[in-house]
């Protein structure tokens, strides 16, 4: 078995590639090439949370294990951990054990990127809530499919924000200008994309739709029934709702309360994998904002995952052990 550290999966994967592999996971996704079980949320304590992830695509049998513990945004751990474990599709064969945590970040900073990339290539401006590890993460695919030049950043704990530039910083050689500021309609006004990266049970821009005109907002935090970063008002102005999974319509509150509550009409909920294929169109030349939520899948886990296993092996990184 390849065993694969958090410094082998960085070595092994850009987030370049990651993006793509990504593109090509909505594909798969389109055509429904894949068998994915539901995956198992069990709640730990308060909100933490275990959850076992399981896809079997292409050539691999994938599976993370993975834990979301917000607990932890008082302690120097992060809030997202996890192994991902590759097995061979067709015997069986325990294959690689992988750093999830990181991977986890990337991977789901890459379904962003691909969103980005789709409705927001030449955008300049961005805007980041939440100063996390998957924030660091989400800027870099900002970096790699838009053509930004200046991000803005905020942070309810405002003191986060300046060792949280450092480690983006040290993340990427490109000279893109980062600023803090003091409110969030701040960064609103600045930012062309805006992205929420948090997990706040409640939302956490304005319920206010003038302030929206012409911006993509970007999902990332909430993963479960109760949790809504996005508000009411956005919901009724934007044409189009577009999600990653049809699983999010009864796992995550950002989608779930729109929805039943009616403030956006299901016909208007598309998946980003029907645009991609062309099985659903858009119009580009609206002036209303466009939302993406992510809550990703085992499938994107399971091919990333894989990649991210052939090419350690290709390049010798990683270290073999008999299990």
């Amino acid at each position: 078995m390849l065993i694969l550290s958090e410094n082998d999966v960085n070595q092994s994967l850009s987030m370049k590639e990651a993006i793509d592999v990504m593109q090509q996971a909505f594909v798969t996704y389109a055509k429904q090439d894949y068998i994915m079980p539901e995956r198992m949320f069990s709640q730990v304590k308060e909100e933490d949370t275990f959850l076992l992830m399981p896809c079997y695509v292409d050539d691999c049998i994938g599976l993370k294990v993975v834990t979301s513990f917000p607990s932890n945004n008082g302690r120097d751990e992060p809030v997202t951990q996890g192994v991902i474990m590759i097995n061979d599709r067709e015997t069986g064969k325990n294959l690689s054990l992988m750093n999830g945590t990181l991977l986890t970040a990337i991977k789901t900073a890459a379904v962003s990127g691909v969103a980005m990339r789709y409705f927001k290539k030449e955008a300049k401006t961005i805007g980041l809530i939440g100063t996390g590890l998957q924030g660091l993460y989400q800027l870099l695919a900002a970096i790699e499919s838009t053509n930004v030049e200046q991000i803005y950043v905020y942070n309810r704990t405002p003191e986060k924000i300046e060792s949280f530039k450092k480690d983006f910083y040290k993340l990427t050689n490109q000279t893109v200008e980062v600023v803090a500021v003091n409110s969030v309609e701040q960064l609103i006004q600045n930012s062309e994309i805006i992205i929420t990266a948090t997990t706040s049970l409640s939302p956490v821009i304005p319920n206010d739709a003038s302030l929206y005109t012409g911006k993509l907002v970007v999902g990332v935090g909430s993963y479960k029934e109760n949790m809504r970063e996005l508000p009411e008002e956005l919901f009724k102005c934007t044409p189009y709702y577009v999600i990653d999974s049809e699983d999010g319509k009864k796992e995550c509150g950002d989608i779930i309360d729109p929805i039943q509550n009616g403030w956006i009409d299901q016909n208007n909920v598309v998946l980003l994998s029907d645009l991609i294929i062309g099985n659903k169109k858009y119009d580009a030349s609206s002036d209303k904002p466009i939302v993406f939520k992510t809550v990703s899948m085992a499938l994107f886990d399971a091919l990333i995952g894989n990649y991210v296993y052939k090419k350690a092996q290709e390049q010798n990184i990683g270290v073999v052990v008999e299990i």
